[in-house]
């Protein structure tokens, strides 16, 4: 048995990265487990809104160390065909590739005085009021004072500790993507952000995320929707929709079998129960993803972030007289800093996706009304806040609120 720590964190992605740096700093003994060795793949379309630079400073200079593609223009096209295109003053999203970004994320953790252990795949777990014990498939034990589980939506924690009974195929995206080198496909504007909705049914979607060297081009929707409605297999799809987005002028080259990797995006919103004792939940497997633009690295980041804080402040304090625990304290920053935009989002999934209309509604106002598009492009740089954006799209839409809330409620 590996020496006891003050916290296993399962999961070296975003979330547990994160966690593990900020509880190092902390002071915290932190084990960092992760299945794989690094680097190692992980799908997914690779953009970072701005604004976490702003959440997380130290990022910036961080960035540096390895490819990155800074983007300023957004196309949003809705399900008729009609597009818009915003424009920001000043980047808006960071495009980078998941095999190297989640390695720097590791990297920053060791640095910070986490101790990385890679080839650790959970087999089991255990928790009661004294600790955890984690025992991964070939044998191995480790012990601590707590946990991180951020071992994603595909992840054994939250099941072996009852904490999430697994996803509604309502609940979760099927994303279909490839990451190809520019050499065999490329965007033929490499500068624009592209993202269309209605692509194989009402709540599907397509996208463009151009990097440096790379391009991720990908396809997905409800996985309920692909079970009940599509008839292709999932490569079929993305070989459909490569082939559609040449006709149109927008890419050159032929899709990659080879760079093709299906998987699940969680977006039912937060699993009911992300922290529970000794035990916190961050990143996908919390389901702290944005159910309506599928982006999940900034949530990820900031749940990590929050559960080392609220282990931080508890260290030490076994007496439950002492009043709040770091379960407690978790749950209550997530839902002070995320909560209500996550909760939102589902809520205008639920209400958009239901009728192409309403999506093509969005689009026409995106280049109607420009000044709701300043305010969306103020909130993904991080100039304006969550709560600040909700009130100006409020103030300039108000009935949008009252349609959104029968329609989830019929949902």
């Amino acid at each position: 048995m590996a020496a006891p720590a003050d916290v296993i964190v399962v999961g070296a992605g975003p979330a547990g990265a994160t966690a593990a740096r900020s509880l190092a700093l902390g002071g915290a003994r932190v084990q960092l487990l992760e299945r794989f060795r690094f680097p190692r793949n992980k799908p997914c379309g690779g953009g970072i809104t701005t604004r976490a630079l702003r959440r997380f400073p130290y990022l910036g200079a961080a960035l540096d160390r390895i490819t990155t593609h800074y983007i300023s223009k957004l196309y949003l096209e809705g399900p008729s065909g009609r597009g818009v295109v915003l424009t920001s003053h000043e980047p808006a999203v960071v495009m980078i590739r998941r095999l190297e970004f989640d390695d720097l994320l590791a990297r920053l953790a060791v640095e910070a005085g986490a101790e990385l252990i890679e080839d650790a795949c959970v087999s089991q777990v255990h928790a009661d009021d004294e600790g955890v014990r984690v025992t991964t498939r070939d044998g191995r034990e480790f012990c601590a004072r707590y946990l991180v589980a951020a071992d994603g939506v595909n992840g054994i924690v939250t099941r072996r500790l009852g904490l999430h009974p697994g996803w509604d195929a309502a609940g979760v995206a099927l994303d279909m993507m490839e990451e190809t080198p520019n050499e065999r496909l490329r965007a033929l504007e490499p500068g624009t952000l592209w993202v269309s909705y209605g692509q194989g049914g009402t709540n599907g979607y397509g996208y463009i995320f151009p990097k440096r060297d790379h391009i991720n081009v990908g396809i997905g929707c409800l996985l309920s929707h692909f079970r009940e409605q599509i008839h292709l297999a999932p490569y079929q799809m993305q070989q459909r929709f490569v082939s559609e987005l040449r006709r149109r002028g927008i890419v050159e080259g032929e899709s990659s079998r080879e760079d093709f990797t299906p998987y699940h995006i969680p977006v039912g919103g937060p699993i009911r129960n992300t922290a529970r004792g000794r035990v916190l939940v961050a990143g996908d497997a919390g389901g702290f993803v944005n159910a309506y633009t599928a982006e999940g690295i900034y949530y990820a980041l900031v749940s990590g972030d929050l559960a080392a804080r609220a282990v931080i402040d508890d260290r030490g304090i076994d007496d439950p007289r002492r009043g709040t625990t770091a379960a407690g304290r978790y749950v209550r920053a997530w839902r002070r800093e995320i909560g209500a935009e996550l909760r939102d989002s589902v809520l205008i999934q639920k209400y958009l996706f239901r009728d192409a209309s309403r999506i093509d509604g969005v689009v026409s106002s995106a280049d109607t009304y420009r000044q709701a598009a300043d305010t969306i492009i103020a909130y993904a740089t991080g100039t304006t806040s969550y709560a600040e954006a909700r009130r100006r799209l409020l103030a300039r839409f108000p009935c949008v609120v009252v349609r959104m809330a029968r329609g989830a409620l019929a949902g």
